[in-house]
């Protein structure tokens, strides 16, 4: 058995024992929302496929950009992984489910993680992995009405590539955190966790077992650094420092 392969079993049996025995059917999204999804996520990935044909488009004229393209693709990425993980910190540390309004449409889907972990494969698409793809439409539409990147212009070309590489990251991460709970994950999926491209079942089970360690959940990379540095428990400390209580 290999090691995202022990992990994948003890992800499920972790879930199993979290369970708390209840009756549980799978909450139904409103159509008029599920529409408004559909619509977001068409917008943005048309968005995002119009900008990486742009930028196909400068590097075409001049091949030597690549290495900046792909450089800039990657800090892209890392930031989505970040971003990842500092969004699930805020949810799992401040606020609670009883919060009004940001309690149970924000919060209350992190915590529930922690206590149900493989509900989490019950969900389509389309219910659970849409909000990035909203957050990210005004960047890529901005970025497309200033009719960026020129040729020749390097800036435009790198701020353009990282924006790409975060959009990648951002638009699948709930995707990746999915396939790492995963017993049978596509083939593809597998390829890319065994590869370290995307979340592992290895990666991600640190933060079942431990919940103030590894809150990044789209690539994990930047997992160790931040635990080592203690990071986000550092933060907590001086925010809740700062808060009047």
């Amino acid at each position: 058995m290999t090691i995202d392969e022990d992990a994948r079993v003890r992800l499920s049996a972790a879930s199993s024992t979290a369970q708390i025995p209840q009756p549980w059917t799978l909450p139904r999204q409103p159509a008029a929302l599920t529409l408004l999804k559909y619509t977001g996520v068409g917008l943005a990935s048309s968005l995002f496929v119009l900008l990486l044909i742009k930028v196909g488009a400068v590097v075409a004229v001049d091949p030597r950009n690549w290495w900046l393209v792909l450089t800039a693709l990657l800090v892209g990425y890392l930031g989505a992984d970040l971003l990842s993980g500092t969004v699930h910190w805020f949810c799992d540390s401040f606020f609670s489910e009883r919060t009004p309004l940001l309690g149970p449409i924000v919060i209350q889907p992190f915590r529930e993680h922690h206590t149900h972990p493989q509900r989490i494969l019950h969900y389509r698409f389309i219910d659970q992995d849409t909000t990035n793809f909203f957050l990210m439409t005004p960047l890529l539409g901005w970025a497309l009405y200033a009719q960026a990147p020129h040729s020749g212009h390097h800036g435009q070309l790198v701020a353009c590539s990282a924006l790409l590489g975060l959009c990648t990251g951002s638009f699948l991460t709930n995707l990746f955190h999915k396939w790492a709970h995963s017993r049978r994950p596509p083939k593809l999926a597998r390829l890319l966790q065994q590869c370290g491209l995307i979340l592992s079942p290895g990666r991600h089970s640190v933060h079942h077992r431990d919940h103030s360690r590894g809150f990044c959940v789209t690539s994990g990379w930047l997992n160790p650094t931040l635990d080592a540095i203690r990071f986000f428990p550092t933060a907590e400390r001086l925010i809740r420092r700062l808060l009047p209580r």
